[in-house]
This record gives structure tokens, sequence and C-alpha cells, in this order.
């Protein structure tokens, strides 16, 4: 997406995860802003009281798989 396009606000932008979410209806099962939610990304554990994060490692990102809806299915096309 961004190979071509170098413009000085992106940099070096990297693909670092891509969750899909499929609803049973075509109407849809649940607000996108709660499904959305149920992504976080936070300091990891053993950085959390380290110095300032300087690359991705330093971040941990979470899905809560336990709180998706019922009729909604989440598939992760790419992982970090």
């Amino acid at each position: 997406m961004f190979e071509h396009d170098r413009a000085a606000t992106r940099g070096e932008m990297t693909l670092r995860g891509l969750y899909v979410f499929t609803h049973d209806d075509a109407l849809g099962r649940a607000p996108a802003h709660r499904l959305t939610d149920l992504v976080t990304v936070g300091r990891a554990p053993a950085e959390a009281q380290a110095a300032p994060a300087r690359q991705f490692g330093d971040y941990q990102v979470k899905v809560g798989e336990q709180d998706i809806p019922a009729g909604v299915t989440l598939t992760t096309l790419v992982t970090s």
C-alpha cells in the first residue's frame, strides 16, 4: 500500500497486524467501535518500566477474543 509513496509524514510505515471481523448477518451483529476496541496495544511487560519505547518489539498487541459477540468471527490475516 505505501511501498511507492514515501511521503515525509508516513516515513517507513509497515503493516504489523491485520484483523478482520466478519458478521454472519448482512446488517452486522455489533457496532464497529465495539469490535475495534477489542484490539489494544500497550507496552510489553518486560519493557513497561524501562526506557522509552524505540521499536515495535517494545509493544504488545492483544485481541480480546473472548469478548467477541455471537455471530461475529475474527480472522487474523497478518501477525507481527
